[in-house]
């Protein structure tokens, strides 16, 4: 079924045809009609990353505003700066046939010209949720003609420590408004679920679900790769650049200051064959978005992140990303990280650099997404070795076992075999 078929507003089709899109994904093609449906029902949906959730909550929404009501009619709120960028750019494009307005509200710009957007009559706010509420504060905003309220990486605002923000939003700023909830996440956490419980009284909620038995970006290849130590990550790692030679990476790293470290180093290395870039909290928004910008450009290739960048940002053209440091705590973490290669169906990398204390973290990885990660090797020297230590440990039958369950084929000599891109 195609964009053209469904019974949606010619301004809709129009737009989506200008953007370059014909066919619905999973979650677009479940979702859509559900809130299409019916005026009263809740939609509480998870899906993978990647898959398209902001085209399933956008196109019912434009299709059910007023444009001649220059009043806000729809609040869609998320975790993040970036995010906020993103969702506005795809809701804008969708409704400027169609006549209707968006403004796009956070943090870290100034307050009165996203003021001034909604005294202009904007019918659409993507929010993230400190910005919303001092807006509200400020009576610079009221939530009286809303009809839909959205929450998109639920997950990811409880992770940041967003709840007692959306409960104010959902049930003391609006709660003589009683907005329809469409509630998007990636991981449905018991926490998300009573969001969604507590807001509908447990009453006309639609559940979807198109990643209960593939949680992780099913055609993204994962591998991982040991280290001893510090010396030796960085330069296995520029090995692996050297070998893989990807068009598009980024490079995840858990602190700011190995960010920082790791960046300078690069840009002076010789053995770098791209332009390195770096994205991080200590940036000011306008750096921020000049880094996004130049590597959506590509200016840069190769981007160095902490996990600001792990959710929500959509980049088609990833075709790596680099575990530099295992994410801490959380194995879901490693999900959404992954999560931006392999972009609406695109095949994709993920390649980590484990030293000895992280083998437990992806022992946890693995176990939450009922999913092996494979080892690899830079030479054959390595794999040899490494057979041979095996041998002398306790462990060694089990650790063959499970090894010989897996083809061959599966195990090439170095991670440069395994390339997509040669």
């Amino acid at each position: 079924m195609k964009f053209n078929d469904y019974n949606i507003r010619d301004g809709i089709k129009k737009s989506l045809d200008e953007m370059g899109i014909h066919t619905p994904t999973d979650i677009q093609e479940k979702a859509i009609p559900e809130i299409l449906k019916g005026e009263n029902t809740h939609i509480l949906a998870q899906a993978k990353t990647g898959t398209g959730k902001t085209l399933a909550f956008s196109i019912p929404i434009v299709e059910f505003l007023d444009p001649s009501l220059r009043k806000v009619q729809a609040l869609i709120l998320v975790p993040t700066r970036e995010l906020c960028k993103q969702v506005y750019h795809v809701i804008s494009k969708l409704g400027r046939n169609v006549g209707l307005k968006a403004v796009e509200v956070y943090g870290g710009v100034s307050i009165n010209r996203q003021i001034e957007k909604i005294k202009d009559g904007a019918q659409i706010v993507v929010a993230t949720p400190g910005r919303l509420i001092d807006l509200f504060n400020r009576n610079a905003i009221t939530f009286r003609d809303v009809k839909f309220a959205v929450l998109d990486e639920a997950d990811r605002m409880l992770d940041m420590g967003f709840l007692p923000d959306v409960d104010f939003i959902l049930f003391g700023a609006m709660k003589n408004v009683y907005p329809r909830l469409l509630l998007f996440s990636a991981t449905m956490l018991p926490e998300v679920k009573n969001i969604m419980m507590d807001y509908s009284l447990d009453e006309n909620i639609v559940e979807i679900d198109v990643s209960r038995d593939d949680i992780t970006v099913s055609s993204c290849k994962q591998y991982y790769y040991e280290v001893s130590d510090t010396k030796q990550k960085y330069n296995s790692f520029i090995r692996l650049l050297q070998r893989e030679k990807p068009k598009s990476c980024i490079v995840f790293v858990n602190t700011k200051r190995w960010g920082d470290n790791l960046n300078k180093r690069m840009v002076k290395d010789k053995r770098v064959d791209l332009k390195v870039g770096l994205l991080q909290g200590d940036m000011s928004q306008r750096q921020r978005e000049i880094a996004m910008s130049d590597f959506r450009k590509r200016k840069i290739t190769c981007l160095i992140a902490t996990d600001v960048a792990a959710r929500g940002l959509d980049i088609p053209h990833v075709s790596h990303i680099f575990n530099y440091d295992l994410p801490v705590g959380n194995p879901e973490n490693y999900v959404h990280r992954i999560g931006r290669t392999s972009r609406m169906e695109r095949t994709g990398m993920a390649i980590s650099l484990v030293d000895h204390e992280e083998m437990n973290m992806i022992r946890r990885i693995e176990m939450f997404m009922k999913k092996d990660i494979r080892r690899f090797y830079l030479t054959r020297e390595e794999r040899e070795n490494d057979k041979q230590r095996y041998r002398k440990q306790p462990a060694a039958k089990e650790i063959k076992k499970r090894k010989e369950e897996v083809d061959d084929e599966d195990y090439p000599e170095t991670i440069a075999d395994t390339s997509i891109y040669g």
